[in-house]
């Protein structure tokens, strides 16, 4: 047989041995680069197997730790938990008899067909015994295996877990950049925006030309509505890496929240520069051309997004919109008709197919579009602006005011431009 390598596993079968000398070692199958290797003891009829792996990490160990062999079948018993290392418990399925074994990253599972839990748990804790006094892994180690827990627990929606562990990372380490910047991503998860700005912001103390962090850190300004200094990141972010694709729509969006639609055009140009193909970048620039004042150009734009995607009503809106800005009023009608066939209560589309149909005179029908846009999304304020107008035109100054009302707690700026217009109208 060949040898097993790796000193670890010679400690596991010399235990056994010694425990247990009846049972023969009939084969071993070591890995050669000793991470792992595997076990056949036989005694009379009985045979176990057994498995040893070194995981690159505890919280790796501890991710698998449930994997007893059995996969999704049913029929399996409830695990039944052993007092042996950091954690083990013993199944079974039909004549399938399974202990799986954790201590720090080392798994280790049991699996028999012909010698029954007695055995396996008898097995099992001559191994624990065996690895009772493994030493313990450095601070360093150990900070790398809870971030690795908390990025387990991150990538599961379990944001509260992933936050713990991340904090017992920094706690073992922290001058680690890479565990802030993962906290900071879990708050961030979790919708507390200036925990995750904190975080962001010492991961960025410690490595300053981290472009991600910068990235990051302007993702949670974003969010908090803070468009200036989340510019200031994304810019950053882009110092560091100009082809930052993610980074370049971010700042394109926010330029657009803070009201730069020319900026937002250009750092969306050059998104688009960068991948051509991309379905989102191209629609976020032909967004924000229409807001620079550029529909022509929009069209363009968002007839190739239509071509490349047919099936987005979000599109299609935005295309009605452009058609509508350039005095192509069919070809508007059509294009929102389109996008209210793929969404039928899609506020924004609604919204839209009220103006057009102003802008063809056609009142009634306009205000049909602005009343199911503010039905579907009753906070929607540019659909009760448009409304008020629309009251105002036709000499209903009590809805008009009524829609004011509404505006006040909605938009300010629009409520006092409704405002200014019922003085103005006022006999």
């Amino acid at each position: 047989m060949a040898q097993q390598g790796n000193p670890l596993f010679l400690k596991v079968e010399n235990a056994i041995r010694a425990k247990e000398p009846d049972w023969t070692l009939m084969n071993r199958w070591p890995d050669p680069h000793g991470q792992s290797i595997g076990y056949l003891w036989r005694l009379d009829h009985r045979e176990i197997f057994i498995r040893i792996v070194i995981e690159r990490s505890t919280a790796e160990a501890i991710s698998y730790f449930q994997d007893d062999g059995f996969g999704r079948a049913s029929g399996k018993s409830a695990p039944q938990k052993l007092d042996i290392g950091d954690g083990c418990y013993l199944r079974q399925m039909g004549p399938h008899t399974a202990v799986v074994l954790r201590k720090n990253n080392l798994l280790i599972r049991l699996g028999s067909r012909s010698a029954g839990p007695e055995f396996l748990s008898r097995f099992a804790l001559h191994i624990g015994t065996a690895l009772e006094d493994l030493p313990e892994t450095s601070k360093g180690q150990q900070a790398r295996s809870r971030r690795k827990k908390g990025e387990l627990a991150l990538r599961d929606g379990e944001y509260q877990a992933a936050i713990e562990e991340f904090k017992k990372a920094i706690e073992l380490d922290g001058d680690s950049a890479d565990a802030h910047h993962a906290l900071g991503l879990a708050y961030l998860q979790a919708g507390d925006k200036a925990k995750a700005s904190e975080s962001f912001n010492e991961a960025l103390r410690l490595r300053p030309d981290w472009a991600q962090a910068h990235y990051d850190l302007g993702r949670a300004y974003y969010e908090a509505g803070e468009y200036k200094t989340a510019t200031s990141s994304f810019e950053a972010a882009l110092r560091l890496k100009p082809d930052f694709f993610d980074a370049l729509i971010a700042l394109g969006k926010t330029h657009q929240h803070a009201g730069l639609h020319p900026r937002a055009v250009e750092a969306l140009q050059k998104a688009v520069l960068l991948r051509p193909d991309n379905i989102d970048a191209r629609t976020a620039l032909g967004t924000a051309l229409i807001l620079a004042g550029q529909p022509q150009d929009a069209v363009a734009v968002l007839e190739e997004v239509v071509r490349l995607s047919p099936a987005s009503a979000f599109v299609y809106a935005n295309l009605g919109q452009a058609y509508r800005l350039t005095g192509k009023f069919q070809e508007a009608l059509n294009a929102l008709e389109q996008s209210l066939r793929i969404s039928p209560e899609d506020p924004v589309a609604h919204n839209y197919l009220g103006l057009t149909y102003e802008s063809l005179d056609r009142r009634q029908e306009a205000m049909v579009a602005y009343q199911r846009a503010v039905n579907f999304k009753a906070d929607y304020a540019e659909a009760h602006y448009n409304l008020g107008l629309l009251y105002l035109a036709l000499g209903n100054r009590n809805q008009a005011q009524e829609e004011y009302d509404i505006l006040i707690s909605l938009k300010s700026d629009l409520a006092a431009a409704l405002l200014r217009k019922m003085s103005a109208s006022n006999p």
